[in-house]
């Protein structure tokens, strides 16, 4: 586990670094894109959970794809172009190839985002790696894709070109069928910010996810035919205690709901109007953490949502550099955040094991 370690002080050090003196050249972003992609690229197949399962469908693709029935509801239509597309060019490693390709432009994409969308892209990549690239590039790949594509999606939103927004997301859609919620941010302005409705929105948060809806109830009624076989696949796994239970009070999302509570309420509200980003962005976050309350009753579902949106909660972290009371010392709070942020992920959730390269033959 120490290249985990390892790569965390880096960022660390660059992020540090570029507060205190922020430096033009973009060297140091391009050896961070380079070390990123090779730990997702290289990972091996016990290194995250997933892997096998894609190992698994990109062997099989060609048996899939002539299924429709089987191959529609679980197989984006990007992805699968993709897969088909470097199995016709690598007779062998076609596996590794997939994996470099999907890591080299996840990685890119976001780290395009985080020059153009923050302050010190340095810091908020310390917290992409701290949390989701291990959840993305290691493992869930198809919706990091799809996440990476949002994040670029968000630079033209910001900048009102709503149409880009939108063909940007459908783009997104073709990799995780989920990101078309995204659209959603359609409705989000982020050039005002109303504190007490959003307070309200996370005191709900708190007392939905103390009580835990049974939406597995309602499910339980509805007619098999009507919902997707991926939303019944859901629905069993919570049934039979093999899905991960929801815990709103976790370390992780009470930091969370700390951080948006000191900007709702502590934060000045003049600075914080005038920064749409992060108006933005705070505003997705808390969204987040509500939908992970919402649908607490059905994890699978619960996780795959708040993930969606809470994704952009790096940049709401990052932002606390700048807008915490202690001066010299922001930097210093904010870096102790993202260790505890990257310890419970990488350590404690028991997400990743020990690194090591794939064997290539």
């Amino acid at each position: 586990m120490l290249i985990y370690i390892v790569y965390f002080i880096f960022f660390m050090v660059l992020a540090v670094e570029y507060e205190l003196k922020p430096f033009k050249n973009i060297l140091p972003l391009v050896i961070c894109i380079a070390l990123l992609t090779f730990m997702a690229g290289f990972r091996g197949p016990e290194v995250s959970k997933d892997y096998e399962g894609y190992q698994y469908a990109f062997d099989t693709i060609h048996d899939m794809a002539g299924q429709l029935d089987i191959f529609v509801p679980i197989l984006e239509p990007g992805f699968t172009a993709i897969v088909m597309a470097f199995r016709t060019l690598f007779v062998s490693n076609y596996g590794l190839a997939i994996m470099l390709f999907f890591a080299l432009t996840s990685v890119t994409l976001k780290t395009i985002s985080f020059r153009e969308l923050s302050f010190n892209p340095y810091l908020v990549l310390l917290f992409y790696y701290s949390h989701f690239f291990f959840l993305h590039e290691m493992t869930q790949i198809r919706i990091g894709f799809a996440s990476a594509i949002f994040f670029i999606a968000l630079i033209y939103y910001l900048r009102d070109n709503k149409k880009l927004f939108i063909l940007l997301i459908l783009c997104a859609t073709f990799f995780h069928y989920s990101a078309l919620i995204y659209l959603v941010v359609l409705f989000v302005d982020p050039r005002t910010l109303n504190r007490y409705v959003y307070g309200i929105l996370l005191a709900l948060s708190i007392i939905l996810g103390y009580i835990k809806l049974p939406l597995l109830n309602f499910m339980g009624n509805v007619d098999p035919s009507d919902v997707s076989q991926r939303l019944s696949n859901y629905t069993y796994l919570v049934e039979s205690g093999n899905a991960q239970s929801v815990n709103v009070f976790n370390v992780l999302n009470l930091l969370n709901i700390a951080c948006c509570l000191f900007f709702l309420f502590v934060a000045p509200a003049q600075r914080l109007r005038e920064d749409k980003p992060l108006t933005l962005f705070l505003k997705c976050n808390i969204f987040s953490i509500f939908l992970l309350s919402l649908l607490s009753g059905v994890p699978s579902l619960a996780f795959r949502f708040s993930e969606l949106f809470g994704i952009v909660s790096m940049f709401v972290f990052a932002s606390l550099v700048r807008y915490l009371p202690f001066k010299k010392l922001n930097i210093l709070i904010t870096v102790i955040t993202a260790m505890i942020i990257f310890y419970a992920i990488a350590f404690h959730l028991d997400l990743l094991n020990p690194y090591y390269i794939i064997n290539i033959r």
